[in-house]
């Protein structure tokens, strides 16, 4: 499945063995970095234990603040809106940082010690303020490390002349993978001890994830571009990439609509039971996953923004269908076709954004990781207000109106190659 890179290792081997420049980016390849080469899974498998560990924190919150600290639900909504402040500026930071040459190592320790942090400090401290002043900024900063990997697994497939697009597609399979188990893993755990008992075992899953990210990302290993920005430099505006994330944030936030909507949803308003809503998250993860490994190959025939209108047409169907399901049945067979149209967004997008800036990958991914957190947010909150005024039924529709939103974005759009950016100063 990894053998991208066996062209490159018979002809550099033994100056990677030495420590000696190679010939792609004239930096020397560390022994680290060579054995990776030959196992590229470690790579896969640091973003699996990353996405399994962040992931179990996910569910988690809402239900701490409303259950757990007896607040009031648009209390949640405020350590919410820090959390995705922070992480933005995390992002930020950090895409500007692995672009001018910082080590990847560094970033990625700084954010999972934060996250640890964070998880130790809500199983210790049963209060709200300490909750938002305090624990939704050490998150903030750990959701930086999805950034921050996806950038790791970008440069790594480069630097080792593996196919980017196959290899993104490997690493988002990861996070799906992940989330598959992680927040259904927690909801139990939290089932049967309570939130301190569950918020400590993901701190010590986090240090877990933090000794493996010592052994297995290089000390050295930064970005191998030679336009990378130099400290005090200010970034070109690159237009083609902001407008590369507005169809990103819309399918984004349409998936989050749904997702927010669907247990109330199915139980509430289609009178499904109660596991309605898990059988069909489970049926979308497995057909994700599956879809996501066929991306390379679409894209080769229709194109990347010819993959992501597909994803979005397919996403409105998904929805308009959903909206008419009655039920189980109707509700597990659509499930099928929302990890279709997921799987080739999630496959596709982040190879998309990255690919209107290929000479900065950091600040690239950042944008799109930023993107899908802000769509997280403005769905979270659409969800809310629609269902509130008028039912969650009604929610799954506007997630249609977010992808078709979406879809017309990208037909408007040329493709990345015609683009030519404006180069005015930020």
């Amino acid at each position: 499945m990894m053998g991208e890179g066996t062209v490159l290792r018979d002809q550099i081997d033994t100056a990677q063995q030495d420590g000696l420049p190679d010939g792609n980016n004239g930096q020397p390849v560390s022994r680290v970095t060579a054995f990776l080469d030959r196992h590229p899974f470690l790579v896969l498998g640091l973003l699996l234990m990353g996405a399994l560990t962040s992931s179990s924190a996910a569910p988690l919150g809402g239900l701490y603040i409303i259950e757990g600290l007896g607040e009031p639900p648009w209390k949640v909504s405020m350590v919410a809106i820090v959390q995705v402040v922070v992480t933005l500026l995390t992002n930020r930071a950090f895409g500007r940082a692995i672009d001018r040459g910082v080590p990847v190592k560094a970033l990625l320790v700084t954010s999972i010690l934060c996250f640890a942090s964070g998880m130790t400090v809500l199983g210790t401290f049963q209060l709200y303020w300490v909750y938002l002043c305090i624990a939704s900024i050490l998150l903030g900063v750990g959701s930086g490390a999805l950034s921050v990997m996806y950038s790791f697994g970008r440069l790594f497939a480069e630097q080792t002349e593996r196919d980017v697009v196959r290899f993104n597609g490997y690493l988002r399979m990861q996070t799906s993978l992940g989330w598959m188990i992680g927040p259904a893993a927690s909801l139990s755990l939290f089932g049967v001890f309570g939130f301190t008992i569950t918020y400590y075992s993901i701190a010590v899953l986090a240090s877990i994830w933090f000794v493996v990210c010592l052994f297995i990302v290089p000390g050295a290993f930064k970005t191998h571009h030679p336009g990378s920005l130099k400290t005090g430099r200010k970034i070109p505006f690159n237009f083609g990439l902001l407008l590369a994330c507005v169809p990103v944030f819309f399918i984004g936030a349409g998936n989050v609509v749904f997702l927010s909507a669907m247990p109330l949803y199915f139980t509430t308003e289609l009178g499904l039971i109660a596991s309605a809503a898990g059988f069909a998250l489970t049926v979308k993860c497995f057909v994700e996953v599956v879809v996501i490994y066929f991306c390379a190959t679409l894209i080769k025939k229709i194109g990347e923004r010819g993959g992501m209108i597909l994803a979005s047409v397919l996403g409105a169907i998904f929805f308009g269908l959903i909206y008419n399901a009655t039920s189980l049945g109707d509700v597990l067979v659509l499930g099928a076709l929302d990890g279709l149209y997921y799987g080739i967004f999630a496959g596709i997008s982040m190879t998309f954004v990255q690919n209107f800036a290929p000479d900065r990958p950091g600040v690239a991914t950042s944008y799109y990781v930023s993107t899908l957190f802000i769509g997280g947010l403005v769905g979270n909150l659409a969800t809310g207000f629609v269902a509130t005024w008028f039912s969650f039924q009604t929610t799954v529709l506007v997630a249609g109106g977010f992808a078709l939103v979406g879809g017309l974005v990208l037909l408007m759009m040329r493709d990345r190659t015609t683009q030519k950016p404006a180069q005015t100063a930020v």
